[in-house]
């Protein structure tokens, strides 16, 4: 099928699961999943392919660079230890481990092909996970953890991919080489993501002094910089993922001075839109391809195909398990960037933490990434039986670990606010009282009464807000439903409003044009009106 054709199909299937996810009890991935199964038995959807090299250029460096621009610095910081244990010695493990069990389990599999599968499947999917519990209370820390580690094993994983694939290509294999390897694909795909990001904001900078700071303009150079690091990193042979991920880490929390706040407004919107289209597109290409991956391996019988799937799904939770409960032990009996309590680790938290491992975009656009053929010609050892058990693992993971996520939450009713302070609250009281002295010097000199009378109703205005966030909270109460009540009203106020406004249109009074001005205006004031009350 063309490619815009099949473009268009693949937006039109994400709209449909979008949509359909609403009535149904299955989490978003899984319903996209089935709407791909569905839609390959249309006439030409059948046989469905996507060049490999093309689609690890078109969905990864994307993906990651969203996921690494909203994790919280800080956070990330604090949870490094045990998110490093996770990303880097957990993701070795399974790669080692899942290597000589499948390898063990299936002969015709050679090693390093059963490394190559023991990489795919490594990396977790915060995304898939998200998408399961995103209406459901989760502790903070656990929330960065599984997220950090979704995005740094993501880059473990695929450079251990890389290089897993060098070796099932040229079929040799030195664990120094390997070392030495990664060492150099880390470093310089780390120096090169920095580099792009830093020469991407210092080119927008100079366009914003040189009066061209268009949100549009801004939002496109900031989804080109992954490409930009991804694609100069690859043309210098160290890791295009990892110069992603850098980028990406190193843009967060680092807004280039001068936007505006329709520019910040813009590219949050354009970039929530891009990771939805672009994950929703992988499941859904996951599902269209499910019957031509089970005709790649017709060679082996289905229950054996099934015995496989199982076991491999079986191997990499015991891992998890293992591994999660093992290392957070170990740190604390060493006192090793422990912060959690003095008694222990929680193992409600550390439950939490082993069965959020749902596999999802990544390892599929990996899977897929395998070449067909190595360097000689030859085809690339068992790439079928490869691919279907990473398709195989990310629907496992999404029934067996994704579907039963959100009972587990409310069965283990954990508080999702136990960890911290409400850091939120504190801010906007300190950002209200930093107003409060600025109106207050600003008003100094005011006589006229009208522009007295308006300071008085700004300054009540962020009083009521101090209230609010560190009042008495009887008080608190009691101004939060004023505050509800008066939202009511002007919201009421605006759908008269526009109500109004299309009775004009309909009649005539006024043109297209003039509407969708209004329409705009209404909108924005329509948006401000509804911030949820807590936030004063």
């Amino acid at each position: 099928m063309p490619l815009i054709e099949l473009s268009l199909l693949l937006l039109l299937a994400i709209a449909v699961g979008g949509a359909l996810v609403h009535w149904t009890p299955l989490p978003l991935p899984i319903l996209l999943v089935v709407v791909g199964v569905v839609a390959s038995f249309l006439p030409g959807l059948g046989s469905v392919e996507v060049d490999p090299e093309l689609f690890l250029l078109l969905f990864i460096p994307p993906i990651l660079f969203a996921d690494a621009w909203v994790l919280p610095r800080r956070d990330f910081v604090h949870t490094l230890k045990p998110v490093l244990l996770l990303a880097l010695g957990l993701v070795v493990l399974t790669v080692v481990v899942v290597g000589y069990a499948m390898h063990w389990l299936i002969p015709a599999m050679p090693l390093a092909v059963a490394f190559t599968l023991g990489a795919i499947v490594s990396p977790t999917d915060a995304v898939a996970t998200v998408a399961t519990t995103q209406l459901l209370p989760l502790p903070a820390r656990i929330v960065h953890i599984v997220n950090a580690e979704s995005l740094l094993n993501d880059a473990s994983g695929l450079v251990a991919f890389k290089l897993a694939v060098a070796a099932a290509a040229t079929g040799l294999f030195s664990s120094t080489a390997v070392a030495g390897n990664f060492v150099h694909l880390a470093g310089g795909g780390i120096i090169i993501g920095i580099a792009v990001e830093w020469v991407g904001r210092e080119l927008r900078q100079r366009l914003i002094r040189l009066h061209a700071g268009d949100p549009v303009l801004q939002t496109l150079l900031t989804i080109l910089i992954p490409y930009g690091a991804y694609l100069a990193a690859e043309a210098l042979h160290v890791s295009g993922i990892l110069a992603v991920v850098a980028a990406g880490l190193w843009a967060s929390g680092q807004e280039v001075k001068g936007l505006t706040a329709d520019a910040r407004q813009h590219a949050r919107e354009v970039w929530r839109m891009l990771s939805y289209v672009l994950n929703g597109a992988v499941f859904v290409l996951l599902g269209l391809q499910l019957r031509r991956m089970l005709s790649g391996v017709d060679d082996f019988a289905p229950l054996d195909l099934v015995l496989y799937a199982l076991v491999l799904w079986a191997l990499l939770m015991v891992l998890r398990i293992a591994w999660v409960w093992t290392s957070a032990h170990l740190r604390f009996r060493l006192r090793w960037g422990w912060t959690g309590s003095t008694t222990g680790p929680d193992p409600k938290r550390l439950l939490l933490v082993s069965w959020a491992a749902v596999r999802g975009s990544i390892t599929l656009a990996t899977a897929l990434s395998v070449p067909a053929v190595v360097a000689a010609g030859t085809p690339f050892p068992e790439r079928d039986l490869v691919v279907f058990l990473a398709a195989a693992t990310i629907i496992l993971t999404l029934a067996f670990n994704g579907v039963p996520l959100p009972w587990l939450i409310r069965k283990l009713a954990l508080n999702s606010d136990e960890d911290s302070p409400n850091e939120e609250r504190t801010a906007r009281a300190e950002i209200a009282r930093a107003a409060l002295a600025a109106v207050a010097d600003v008003a100094s000199d005011l006589t006229d009464r009208e522009d007295i009378a308006f300071v008085e109703q700004l300054l009540s205005r962020y009083r009521g807000k101090l209230e609010l966030h560190e009042g008495d909270p009887g008080h608190a109460s009691l101004r939060a439903t004023h505050i509800a009540l008066r939202r009511r009203l002007r919201l009421a106020a605006i759908a008269a409003e526009r109500q109004r406004l299309r009775q004009l249109r309909e009649t005539n009074v006024i043109n297209d044009e003039t509407q969708r001005i209004i329409e705009a205006e209404l909108d924005e004031r329509e948006l401000v009106s509804m911030i949820s009350v807590d936030r004063g």
